[in-house]
């Protein structure tokens, strides 16, 4: 009886061990490396985008991460489609951010889509102040930025925050990186946080003072990076890249990245999807 026990222990410990390793084993790519290096400099910001390829055992991952490093925290700004906050409008991400001048812009969160809920202050006005089920990003006056569990966010303070200088806040999640560490992902989330998942991404960290990095995973897209990324290597990535602070804004089709006008990345569909807000950064 004893043997019968232990012989069942020690096969209940190899499965598991054997689990263990065969999710280790699915999420480390086969080899990593930066296929290319896109620089852009001016007197008061400097841009460096690195393009990754990850090779895993069925599929390929290509993504892009952008080093910010700006002057003044000024320099990190957002802006609506059709210049007005609203409930329905949308624009491509490149027409939005032509019209501002954009040196480096990505999409936004999009507040007005499904989840009209949650704080929204944009270059340091008040549009809306309501309670939210989403992890949310605040954009202090000093270019840092402040994570917000959406255990930790409260309604009713958007005042406070404009009071105290917040410039920007987010409302999609979640919060990847805090205090220079991963967050534990909730299991259960607006987006979907299981390793499974694969999409395409956008994502915007703080490193120190006013230093950014912006990751755009690209998916969907045969032959060239169909499965996209999952959060917990989006994590890996503002970690490996020294940020204090990350966060996960809109994804899916609405990932863009564009340098001075032009497409870095390759989109999920066949253009640019309109979204209802970019970030950006300009001079």
């Amino acid at each position: 009886m004893k043997m019968k026990k232990s012989l069942c222990l020690a096969l209940t410990l190899l499965l598991v061990l054997f689990a263990s390793a065969a999710m280790a084993a699915k999420l480390e790519p086969r080899s990593t490396q930066i296929e290319e290096t896109i620089t852009w400099e001016s007197d008061t910001l400097k841009i460096t985008i690195d393009q990754w390829l990850y090779v895993y055992k069925n599929f390929d991952l290509r993504f892009y991460v952008a080093v910010v490093d700006a002057a003044a925290p000024e320099q990190l700004r957002t802006a609506f489609a059709g210049e007005r906050y609203s409930k329905d409008e949308t624009e491509a991400t490149g027409d939005i951010a032509a019209r501002h001048n954009a040196v480096l812009a990505i999409n936004g969160d999009y507040y007005n889509y499904k989840d009209k809920i949650g704080l929204v202050i944009r270059n340091g006005e008040l549009y809306r102040d309501e309670p939210g089920s989403r992890d949310h990003l605040l954009v202090e006056k000093d270019g840092s930025f402040t994570g917000l569990t959406k255990a930790e966010y409260k309604a009713g303070l958007g005042e406070e925050y404009i009071a105290r200088g917040v410039q920007q806040s987010f409302t999609f999640g979640p919060l990847l990186v805090r205090d220079g560490e991963i967050v534990e992902l909730p299991e259960k989330y607006t987006i979907y946080t299981d390793e499974d998942i694969r999409e395409p991404r956008s994502a915007i960290g703080w490193v120190d003072e006013t230093k950014y990095v912006v990751v755009v995973a690209d998916g969907r897209r045969k032959d060239w990076s169909p499965k996209g990324m999952n959060l917990q290597e989006l994590q890996q990535v503002f970690v490996q890249y020294g940020c204090q602070v990350a966060y996960n804004l809109d994804g899916g089709g609405s990932a863009t990245l564009l340098l001075n006008g032009e497409l870095v990345n390759r989109p999920s569909g066949s253009r640019q999807r309109d979204v209802s807000d970019i970030v950006f950064f300009t001079n």
